[in-house]
């Protein structure tokens, strides 16, 4: 299913397309950022205000409205989970040149901080996996062709064996953050 997230309507399509199935976790994964990023030719100042709306939609909106609109599906399991993929760039002090993807970042963190207690009564675990540069296509793209330095990106079997692990604690715990820095 393809959704516009960005968006109320994008957003209803997926709430819809759920119904009322069960949901054990809510995984949150999307992130978008600004035209450039994260290379040479990112330029805030040239970044456009509709640019600005939508990295903040997607990253930040759009993870509250479907918590809150999916709350209903996971108060059905028995340890249900929202769990949210951040950045190191949302970290106090560890902001990046790139204004709306950090903002967005930062205001994930406090949104799952103020989710967690909203949801205190619904006993929904809420977490943030704060990675540094993770091993996706794009990232060793951005390596081999120099637009990033050379790394050793997180594994992404890394990100998912710390998602598999917040699945399997008991219901009796949250785990709040969890940052995922690169060895230097």
């Amino acid at each position: 299913m393809d959704a516009d997230i960005s968006t109320a309507e994008g957003i209803r399509s997926v709430i819809d397309s759920v119904g009322e199935s069960r949901l054990d976790a809510l995984l949150f994964m999307g992130g978008v950022w600004e035209e450039g990023a994260f290379t040479e030719r990112y330029n805030f100042m040239q970044s456009p205000d509709r640019e600005t709306r939508y990295v903040i939609a997607v990253n930040t909106i759009a993870p509250i409205e479907l918590t809150k609109q999916l709350t209903k599906n996971l108060v059905s399991s028995n340890n249900p989970r929202a769990i949210f993929i951040g950045s190191l760039s949302g970290l106090d002090n560890a902001a990046s040149i790139e204004v709306a993807n950090t903002a967005s970042k930062f205001g994930l963190r406090g949104a799952a901080q103020a989710l967690k207690i909203a949801l205190r009564d619904y006993k929904i675990g809420v977490t943030v996996i704060n990675p540094g540069n993770v091993a996706t296509e794009e990232v060793m793209a951005d390596i081999e062709e120099g637009r990033f330095e050379q790394q050793v990106p997180i594994p992404l079997t890394d990100i998912i064996s710390a998602i598999e692990w917040i699945l399997k604690l008991s219901n009796a715990v949250n785990i709040g953050e969890i940052n995922m820095q690169q060895k230097d």
